[in-house]
């Protein structure tokens, strides 16, 4: 296997493909546990909220099965998410009224939002054919298509562009309520899990270190009511 390793010839291109797919790999390797220590963080926060959401309900003895108690926490979930989901609803209900407006005063409904808003950032050259025959964007090695060096910025860009304003604000308002109804949404599904949960250890009953011999409580002659 080694020497089959050895014996493989790569170009220079090749090299350098091989080390931008390397660092892109790493790159997205970081984000992905920046988003699930996020997701961590999000899930272990809304599960101390669901607590403290069926805590009344459990101590004080209202709700005594786990049934009636994972249908009170469904109740409860379902309100805290209308309650949630507030937010991205009115932020993306301003996106619209900013949409709205900005096209009644500037007769533009045509416009793209998205394709105004990428003024505001770099945009690369993905063509092969803008660039030289030996000095190629994609090349193939072991058959496999990837980048072999950095691709160029297309000139002009990033731009502020005044006439665009009110879709760089609708672009902005939309994500923005995008990722905040998605944290909505995961946190939604974290209390669930913890209801569900909690469903079933708050009631469960155990003969963990019980011991009959030391229960000076519970007599043959007056023994407790059998169990439902």
């Amino acid at each position: 296997m080694i020497r089959l390793l050895a014996s493989i010839q790569l170009s220079d291109t090749d090299r350098k493909a091989l080390i931008i797919l390397l660092i892109v790999f790493v790159i997205l390797l970081l984000v992905i546990g920046l988003i699930g220590v996020a997701i961590r963080q999000t899930m272990l926060y809304q599960a101390k909220r669901a607590d403290t959401m069926m805590h009344d309900v459990a101590t004080t003895h209202v709700i005594n099965n786990p049934k009636d108690f994972r249908k009170f926490g469904l109740k409860k979930n379902n309100r805290a998410l209308y309650r949630d989901s507030l937010i991205p609803a009115g932020i993306i209900l301003l996106a619209l009224a900013v949409w709205v407006i900005a096209n009644i005063i500037t007769h533009r409904w045509g416009n793209n939002v998205w394709d105004e808003f990428g003024d505001l950032f770099f945009r690369f050259k993905w063509d092969n054919s803008g660039y030289p025959a030996d000095d190629p964007l994609w090349v193939k090695v072991f058959g496999i298509q990837i980048l072999a060096r950095w691709p160029e910025a297309e000139a002009g860009f990033p731009r502020f562009v005044p006439e665009h304003i009110a879709s760089y604000f609708v672009a902005v308002l939309t994500i923005v309520a995008a990722l905040y109804y998605a944290v909505v949404c995961q946190a939604y599904v974290s209390r669930a899990v913890m209801i569900y949960f909690r469903s079933n250890s708050v009631y469960e009953k155990s003969l963990a270190g019980y011991k009959a011999s030391e229960d000076i409580k519970i007599t043959p002659d007056h023994p407790i009511p059998p169990s439902d």
